[in-house]
């Protein structure tokens, strides 16, 4: 289902549902307690091979305290544009939030990005697990 919603100051086009499924093995790409000044990012990436991993998925959650976030997951082209300023098209953002838990499948080789913005006024803190599952065989 697409749908476009803003996120990061701009309209992404997001190609992704979440679900209730948190993440609790596989490896870690965020998995840490950290503070989000207000009008400040982070962002954690993480690489994906097709060829050597099959049936790839980033499932994870994260709340936040004192206020709202925007999150979004990107690939790396698409990264590019959103820090020349331009409007990408992003893989997954659940909106401005107060946390999420999700599900994504990741189809193809790339790296991508996982950007967390605090557009409000106080600084945040943010919990985030999240964890990119894989297998070395194909799905029966």
């Amino acid at each position: 289902m697409n749908k476009i919603i803003p996120v990061l100051c701009l309209i992404f086009a997001i190609a992704a549902c979440g679900d209730d499924n948190p993440a609790d093995s596989g490896q870690p790409v965020v998995n840490e307690t950290f503070n989000l000044p207000a009008g400040s990012i982070e962002d954690f990436s993480f690489t994906v091979d097709t060829d050597a991993q099959l049936n790839v998925i980033l499932q994870g959650e994260f709340s936040v305290e004192n206020g709202t976030i925007q999150m979004a997951v990107m690939g790396e082209d698409e990264y590019q544009t959103w820090i020349e300023g331009g409007t990408p098209t992003v893989l997954y953002s659940p909106g401005e939030t107060s946390g999420e838990s999700f599900r994504l499948p990741i189809d193809d080789s790339d790296t991508y990005y996982i950007v967390f913005r605090n557009a409000g006024a106080n600084t945040v803190t943010v919990n985030a697990e999240i964890f990119l599952l894989s297998t070395s065989e194909p799905e029966v």
